[in-house]
């Protein structure tokens, strides 16, 4: 994989994405603490995935 596209900068999009996904997969209602962060740590990291496939795919696209 070439990931000389990826910058620094990207980190602007990235960091939201990640933060969006925590935001809405925590906010679904579970009985235990533990539950509530594993959800917001698998939200954070898909978010993040979709945030660098978004960079990635930007420069593609234009």
């Amino acid at each position: 994989m070439n990931f000389d596209l990826f910058t620094i900068n990207d980190f602007i999009l990235l960091i939201p994405m990640a933060l969006a996904g925590a935001l809405f997969l925590g906010a679904v209602p579970m009985r235990t603490k533990m539950r509530t962060n594993t959800l917001r740590l698998v939200g954070a990291v898909i978010g993040a995935i979709c945030g660098m496939v978004l960079v990635e795919a930007l420069p593609a696209m234009l």
